[in-house]
């Protein structure tokens, strides 16, 4: 799902972002310990720069890594092989960077110091050490994915769409997957109740409905390619997507209630959570219908 490996390639950015930070400040750290005590490039303050670099090379994989594993489990996508090399690649080339940036503000300081061949042999193991240890997490990592997800009870992505008629990039998009899972989580433990099938149904039927809100345009045809039509249409789908997202939510919402037994549900939670379904449908057309295809999940609620 490339729309996803954009979402994650977004967040590494933001991590590298990061390590690079804490990288600076300890950097200036030291710098500022070791100036203060007389000892600026003394081979302990040396030691403390090129430790700093290697211990945020050493955060690339690890945070790379994380921030991947937690999207793809959340999402339950596969890691696939061209991903796989792209994750490399991209971890690669920033322990590169960062392998560059230690060789243009340190080697002449050893050279100076005649320690040339000591920093020269140093910046090459670094760099083969961690592109071994890229190809190794990643291996530990892609092993690690496929087993969670051929154990994970959660309904996929793919099979989301199919079943609301969406696509899985609009669902990642309105971050609906987890609370679409977590409601068929929900229904799924009550397999054999007639009327909590008819409720999940129910739901299928509804959000489906609102799904089309937003999509079909009052326009008079000979000005469907006008400015002020394509504004209305943009305006109009961006509408009708902050509906279906906020049904979802909602019904997400009440499901959490559902599972509780009768006694610790929060009628209040119950109260306003259903008021705000029909606040988000009001004015718009096919209302009347989801509401009548949720009434077998507000009954299950004791919601009149």
């Amino acid at each position: 799902m490339r729309d996803l490996d954009s979402q994650i390639d977004t967040m590494f950015n933001e991590a590298i972002y990061h390590i690079e930070a804490d990288n600076t400040r300890r950097i200036k750290k030291f710098t500022i310990r070791f100036t203060k005590s007389n000892q600026k490039y003394s081979p302990d303050h040396l030691e403390s720069l090129l430790g700093s670099y290697e211990k945020a090379i050493r955060e690339i994989p690890r945070q790379f890594l994380r921030t991947e594993k937690i999207a793809r489990q959340k999402y339950l996508m596969p890691l696939e092989e061209e991903r796989r090399h792209a994750l490399t690649k991209v971890m690669t080339e920033h322990v590169e960077m960062l392998v560059e940036k230690m060789n243009r503000k340190y080697r002449d300081i050893f050279k100076n110091q005649k320690r040339l061949e000591e920093f020269d042999d140093r910046i090459k193991d670094t760099l083969i050490t961690s592109k071994e240890k890229i190809d190794e997490e990643i291996g530990k990592f892609s092993e690690n994915l496929r087993e969670k997800l051929s154990s994970s009870s959660k309904i996929k992505p793919e099979e989301l769409a199919r079943i609301y008629e969406l696509d899985e990039s609009t669902l990642v998009d309105l971050k609906a997957i987890e609370p679409l899972q977590a409601i068929h989580e929900v229904f799924g433990r009550m397999q054999g109740d007639h009327v909590a099938k008819g409720a999940l149904e129910g739901i299928r039927e509804g959000i489906v409905i609102c799904s089309k809100f937003g999509t079909q345009f009052g326009i008079d045809p000979s000005q469907n390619h006008t400015e002020a039509a394509r504004r209305f249409k943009k305006r109009s789908i961006a509408a009708g997507t902050l509906v279906l997202k906020d049904v979802i939510d909602a019904i997400y919402i009440l499901t959490q209630q559902l599972k509780l037994p009768v006694e610790k549900r929060n009628s209040e939670i119950i109260t306003k959570t259903h008021s705000r379904i029909n606040e988000s449908l009001k004015e718009h057309d096919g209302v009347e219908k989801i509401i009548a295809s949720l009434q077998g999940f507000f009954k299950m609620l004791s919601i009149a």
